[in-house]
């Protein structure tokens, strides 16, 4: 970005802001759509060009549907939740800069050559799927996945400790022991999901904490990003 470059005005900060409010858009989606435009997280760095460009997106994307941008029907499929829980994960870990559904599916075309998960009629194409998702999210995120993938808690774990150990190296979180880099992992999520042990924790709960996590991770990722590009 030019240091000369005019910055958006008041006018379009605002209409943005109505655009993504109308569009069904949470918190995270928003400031996703903001990144993956403009390399910012918030309306008031974007400049005067780049406002525009999310301001076109924004008109196109949600469309007289009513639905969220980069929503699509008819992933109401086992199949579809688990590819769309797989997809937040990797979002979670910093590793999926397009969280939405659309971004999702262009993913499982790549993978499979179909474009919707309805189109997954065999049962070997529908774990091929899954499959591929969960292997790639694996080595990208170094999530080690417990040996029982029926166990729904333990993968969640798993992605709480890889995002945890991610925010370690990239010195966002600082151990308290450095020899045991998830010791504090635990004080940090009773403290978000209000709990007092991980045997009071429900399915939500976990959910809740890997949200938290996942937006300390890409402001840290975003963070490196921008020292990157100030160094270059």
């Amino acid at each position: 970005m030019s240091l000369n470059a005019p910055m958006a005005t008041p006018k379009q900060i605002g209409f943005i802001h109505g655009l993504a409010k109308n569009a069904g858009l949470d918190d995270d989606t928003y400031r996703d759509l903001l990144e993956r435009e403009a390399g910012v997280r918030s309306a008031r760095h974007l400049t005067a060009a780049a406002a525009d460009r999310v301001i076109t997106t924004l008109r196109g994307s949600a469309g007289s549907t009513g639905r969220p941008v980069g929503a699509v029907a008819g992933l109401d499929s086992a199949v579809a939740r688990k590819m769309q829980a797989l997809w937040i994960a990797g979002h979670n870990l910093g590793i999926v800069r397009d969280r939405t559904d659309r971004a999702m599916l262009s993913f499982l075309e790549r993978q499979t050559g179909v474009g919707h998960t309805r189109f997954l009629r065999e049962p070997g194409a529908s774990a091929k799927a899954i499959e591929g998702l969960k292997s790639w999210i694996g080595r990208e995120g170094k999530v080690e996945w417990p040996t029982d993938d029926r166990d729904a808690i333990a993968n969640k774990r798993a992605i709480l400790d890889a995002q945890w150990l991610r925010l370690v190296r990239l010195g966002a979180v600082e151990p308290f022991i450095s020899t045991e880099p998830l010791g504090d992992l635990p004080a940090y999520a009773y403290r978000v999901a209000h709990k007092n042990g991980w045997e009071f924790f429900a399915p939500r709960d976990y959910d809740v904490v890997a949200a938290a996590l996942g937006r300390k991770l890409r402001a840290a990722l975003a963070k490196r990003r921008e020292r990157s590009e100030q160094e270059d």
